[in-house]
This record gives C-alpha cells, sequence and structure tokens, in this order.
C-alpha cells in the first residue's frame, strides 16, 4: 500500500501530470486560447490609406483574433479596418469604421472588432489592413492575425 502512496505521490509531483501537449501547427506555433499567429504586420504605417499586406501561413484558417499593439504614438484619427482582397475588396474582416483610439502609446493593446465571421473558413494568402482615415502624422503599430489553421 505504501508503494502505491509513493508511486501516486511521484506522479502527481511530476511537472508534465495532467498538462495537455499543445497542438502544434505548421509553422510551429501553438494551438490554444486565440489560437495560433497566423500573420504579422510589423510596424503598419498608420498614417497610410495605402493597402498593407499582412501575409498568412495557412492556406485554410479561422481568424479568431486581430491584435494591435505597440503604437508609436496617441492613435486618434486612424480608422480602417481587414480586408480579404486589396482596395477594401473581398470580405471584411474588421469594418471600414474600425478606430484605433485606445492605443495611446505602445503599452495598449487593441483586440479589433470582427465582423461576423461565425462559419467563415478563410483561403486568402494575404490579408490587408487598409485604412479610411490616416493618423495624420508619422504613427506605426503591429498587427498581429490569430486564429486556427486548418489541414
Amino acid at each position: 500500500m505504501q508503494l502505491i502512496l509513493a508511486l501516486v505521490l511521484l506522479l502527481l509531483a511530476s511537472p508534465a501530470f495532467g498538462q495537455a501537449k499543445p497542438v502544434a501547427y505548421t509553422d510551429g506555433t501553438a494551438a490554444g486560447g486565440a489560437g495560433a499567429l497566423l500573420g504579422k504586420l510589423a510596424t503598419a504605417n498608420m498614417n497610410s490609406t495605402a493597402d498593407q499586406a499582412i501575409t498568412i501561413n495557412a492556406s485554410k484558417y479561422i481568424v479568431r483574433k486581430i491584435v494591435v499593439v505597440n503604437a508609436s504614438t496617441n492613435l486618434t484619427l486612424a480608422v480602417g479596418g481587414v480586408y480579404t482582397a486589396a482596395s477594401k475588396g473581398g470580405t471584411a474582416i474588421v469594418a471600414s469604421t474600425q478606430v484605433y483610439t485606445a492605443l495611446t502609446g505602445s503599452t495598449k493593446y487593441l483586440e479589433l472588432t470582427l465582423q461576423n465571421l461565425a462559419t467563415d473558413v478563410l483561403t486568402a494568402g494575404t490579408l490587408y489592413l487598409s485604412l479610411t482615415v490616416a493618423q495624420g502624422g508619422a504613427a506605426t503599430a503591429d498587427v498581429y492575425v490569430l486564429g486556427d489553421a486548418l489541414p
């Protein structure tokens, strides 16, 4: 009996006991929570209304969240969305009316409001950040697209 109790205690003390191993995607990221990092746009120009490409590292995927962080300045005027095609074409993943005013500095983040994508599986190899209103002065931020890569 003492031997069984000792084995159970040893098993419970093991750091790996009861911990599920995360599912790894082909890009090396792990599943769970908001999903894997599907794509990123470092130093997006928040003072430009030109299309800014975000390369997606999956051929078929579900977008769970888009997060903007590390704003170089207080984004008081920037407004715009994320699309599956250039020139605000294709599917609007984030509406053209999305504001970025919560980004008052580099230590703030903003989860963009996704359009109704409840059942959409996307296949676009590139998404586009396209502002309808530029910041009005030099400004950058980092954009991360998170979700589930599908086989």
